[in-house]
């Protein structure tokens, strides 16, 4: 979609993202508003590591060794734990605070007072209670630094700055008491001889590499050979399932489909066949000649007869290569399903393989886990040995709170600048939604894309709505679009009748098609006006024009003409001589014959007179056209669009629903009307041109000034 489009999508729905987009941000600036105000206070803690060497102690201060990040960063996490949340809800009392233990509030608007203060909480109500703190609480470091910010929000500022002191004063106790507990714990498991724990590790190691030796376990990136080739035969097993699956499931579905009765007329892949489409094509084409002939001609006529053997050989051959189609789709599952079970039958080799490792594998476990734990074993005490001899001071935390949490003057929450941006975006983001959703849903036709791809008939032109076109200043007769083509030949509005009289020209296939009906899929949708425009167009380059009203009910041609007494029906039922019926349109020199008459006659269409009519009019006259009822509503429409060796069917921009205007089409097929095209009327060339679908009328901008000044 071109960035033209978009601009005039966004034009034409303008109102409605207006709307969508202004109520969503009053919505969202409004509850931003009534939050309630809460207050954040904030202090900081300094990370004091004390596995600092004399060659670190000389770094600039500030310096973070990179073992000492990950340091810092256990703190962090430490600081968000549960278990620290913990001793500050305890230590506070924080499960009879209403803020974080929402059962202690007062209920029903005060009618029923708080429960009574809990004295002895459960662990898990303490646990609750401590996830709603993290909730309010917020610990970040600065950068690659030492320090830890501690931030608690509440509703209250004291008691913000009290929860933040509180917590920085838990983390520090808490510290210390992990420190001594380490200590305790190191004293009591030091007292083992670490030799012994050195030689159990090293003859543990020994035994596992023997053993992997005896059975030939060698491996390459943690699996054994046996397993990769095992990994590789499975993943060639998938794939051949997939593939077999799906040749199966497209057999399976053509099957169905030829069970269905259709004939394999709707298989899938005999609808991707170019050579089905051809014959399919060519199917068509001697359908429509099979009607054609049999209008004209009876059952035993010769062209009739070979015609129909032709049909009968077309669809033979369509048959017989949906035959050959089903035929390669068992080839195919055939093949897949033996490429399947070769593969398996590979793996269940493979697998042999993999059974005797695995024999073997179990008493490489044991001894495995004999050496890893015995490794494990001392290294840790090791470890430990060598930090209880390196450090003294244990007792001592490794932090300290260098800045206290001072009480908020302020509010932080809600922030109403970042609101009105968040409902800004919001607003934005709800108007395009709904942009989308409304172009999505709209089912109307606008271009000479919509025509040709979703009724599949040719595209006749654009025929623009007067409003849209007509001089500021025009008055009177002329302010009439029928008075007006006359008037201004060279305007825009007349320019698009001669548009369509050459396309009337180039698609006519031989002389005698004269016949011409217009029928739109429902009523106002400009037929009669465009009926009127078209015969006075065609009569003004010279040629002989009839324009005759067959809509008995809304009688637009007559009432444009000025209603008259004597008219088609009077000619058809009163023979009544076509000269004094026929009305002389002396701005145009063509010649009308209206619908006159005060009532509608029964089925007025079917009588072979009105054939014959007819027959006289496209004798006397070079086109004959036809001001049919809509196709959808009236029965008449149906009768006259298979009567008439043409058909111009019109679709009212931007109004016509799809489904209505698709419907209307089939009919016309099933009528065997020729449709020779589809015309866009009504359309608003300023708009149409926002959109920028390439039509005629896209250019209207380009040559307004150029039609005024010739009009």
């Amino acid at each position: 979609m071109h960035l033209r489009q978009l601009f005039g999508i966004l034009l034409q729905r303008a109102r409605l993202a207006l709307g969508v987009g202004g109520a969503v941000f009053l919505v969202t600036v409004t509850a931003f508003a009534l939050k309630t105000p809460t207050y954040t206070s904030t202090g900081a803690i300094v990370i004091d590591p004390k596995g600092e060497n004399l060659a670190q102690a000389q770094q600039p201060q500030g310096y973070v060794s990179p073992a000492d990040v990950n340091a810092v960063d256990t703190q962090v996490e430490i600081l968000r734990s549960d278990a620290l949340a913990e001793r500050v809800v305890r230590r506070l009392k924080l499960y009879n605070d209403p803020e974080f233990n929402p059962s202690q509030s007062t209920r029903l608007f005060g009618l029923i007072p708080p429960k009574a203060p809990i004295a002895n909480p459960s662990p898990r109500l303490v646990a609750r209670v401590a996830s709603n703190l993290l909730h309010d609480m917020s610990v970040h470091r600065a950068d690659q630094t030492y320090v830890v910010y501690v931030s608690a929000s509440s509703i209250s500022p004291q008691k913000a700055a009290t929860l933040t002191n509180v917590y920085m004063d838990e983390y520090l106790a808490k510290q210390l008491d992990d420190k001594i507990a380490q200590v305790s714990r190191a004293n009591h498991e030091l007292g083992a001889s670490l030799e012994k724990m050195r030689r159990d590790a090293e003859v543990a190691e020994a035994n596992v590499q023997e053993y992997k030796n005896a059975h030939g376990l060698m491996s390459a990136e943690g699996a054994t050979m046996a397993e990769q080739e095992v990994t590789n035969l499975n993943t060639q097993i998938a794939a051949a399932k997939a593939e077999h699956a799906e040749k199966a499931a497209r057999l399976a579905a053509a099957e169905s489909q030829l069970r269905s009765g259709g004939g394999g007329q709707d298989v899938g892949a005999a609808l991707g066949s170019e050579t089905i489409k051809d014959l399919r094509k060519r199917e068509a084409e001697l359908s429509v000649k099979l009607a054609q002939l049999k209008t004209d001609f009876t059952d035993d006529y010769p062209d009739v007869k070979r015609t129909q053997a032709q049909l009968k050989d077309v669809r033979a051959e369509i048959q017989t290569e949906i035959n050959r189609i089903m035929s390669s789709l068992k080839a195919d599952a055939t093949a897949a399903a033996g490429r399947e079970s070769s593969l398996l039958a590979s793996r269940g080799q493979a697998a042999g393989g993999i059974a005797s490792n695995n024999q073997a594998l179990v008493g490489l476990v044991g001894l495995q886990q004999r050496a890893d734990a015995a490794k494990a074993i001392y290294d840790a005490y090791l470890n430990r040995a060598k930090e209880v001899a390196a450090e003294g001071g244990i007792q001592q935390a490794d932090a300290q709170i260098s800045s206290q949490a001072a009480v908020p003057s302020a509010p932080s929450s809600p922030n109403m600048k970042l609101g009105a941006v968040l409902a800004l975006l919001a607003g934005l983001i709800s108007a395009s939604a709904a942009i989308i959703m409304a172009e999505f849903w709209d089912k109307h036709l606008r271009s000479r894309l919509d025509v040709e791809r979703e009724l599949g008939v040719a595209f006749a032109g654009v025929l623009p709505d007067f409003r849209s076109v007509k001089p500021k200043n025009l008055r009177g007769p002329d302010a009439q679009p029928q008075e007006y083509l006359v008037s201004h030949p060279f305007s825009g509005f007349s320019e698009a009748f001669r548009n369509l009289r050459a396309f009337l020209m180039v698609s006519a296939h031989d002389d005698d098609a004269k016949l011409i009906a217009i029928t739109s899929a429902g009523p106002r949708e400009g037929k009669s006006l465009t009926a009127f425009c078209l015969a006075r167009t065609l009569a003004l380059s010279g040629s002989r024009v009839c324009l005759v009203d067959c809509d008995l009910r809304q009688r637009g041609v007559s009432k444009l003409i000025g209603m008259r007494d004597v008219g088609l029906v009077e000619v058809v039922q009163d023979k009544i001589p076509l000269s004094e019926a026929l009305v002389h349109d002396p701005k145009s020199n063509c010649f009308v014959l209206p619908a006159a008459g005060k009532s509608i006659p029964y089925d007025l269409f079917s009588n072979p007179d009105t054939d014959e009519v007819l027959r006289d009019l496209c004798n006397q006259f070079d086109y004959v056209i036809l001001d049919a009822p809509p196709i959808l509503g009236v029965a008449d429409a149906r009768i006259l669009a298979g009567k008439a060796d043409r058909v111009l069917y019109l679709v009212q921009w931007n109004k016509t629903p799809l489904r209505a205007a698709q419907s209307a089409v089939d009919i016309l097929r099933e009528c065997g009307a020729d449709v020779v095209g589809a015309l866009l009327t009504k359309v608003n060339v300023k708009g149409q041109a926002r959109y920028g679908y390439g039509d005629s009328s896209d250019y209207y901008g380009y040559f307004k000034n150029y039609y005024i000044a010739n009009a």
